[in-house]
């Protein structure tokens, strides 16, 4: 976990960020195919689709948190340097800066993988 009272330490923090969202990849695939067949009203399973939902919220909340933590302490060339040791696109890293709840709604303009 990061500590968000101290200046941050550059290889910490982007590791950090690297591994927080290299674990949420296999997560963004399965609330994608479940989102995509109850979409096309194909049986699925409801409950598995929310609680991946309300997993990938958890988890990008503390993914805007180190995003904006870092973006206050760290120039562009070294947000850009994290994003690329994330392989992260940067449309990617703009979804982060917003903080809302993944829905059939927004789920597929937030969940970039």
């Amino acid at each position: 976990m990061i500590d968000y009272h101290d200046k941050p330490d550059f290889p910490t923090l982007a590791a950090y960020i690297s591994q927080r969202y290299a674990a949420l990849r296999l997560p963004y695939q399965q609330w994608a195919y479940l989102a995509r067949l109850a979409i096309q009203h194909l049986p699925y399973n409801e409950r598995q689709l929310d609680l991946l939902a309300n997993d990938i919220t958890r988890q990008r909340t503390e993914l805007h948190r180190a995003i904006l933590f870092a973006s206050e302490h760290f120039c562009d060339e070294l947000l850009d340097r994290i994003r690329t040791q994330a392989h992260m696109s940067k449309y990617a890293w703009k979804s982060f800066y917003k903080n809302q709840p993944i829905t059939l709604k927004n789920g597929f303009h937030l969940l970039i993988f």
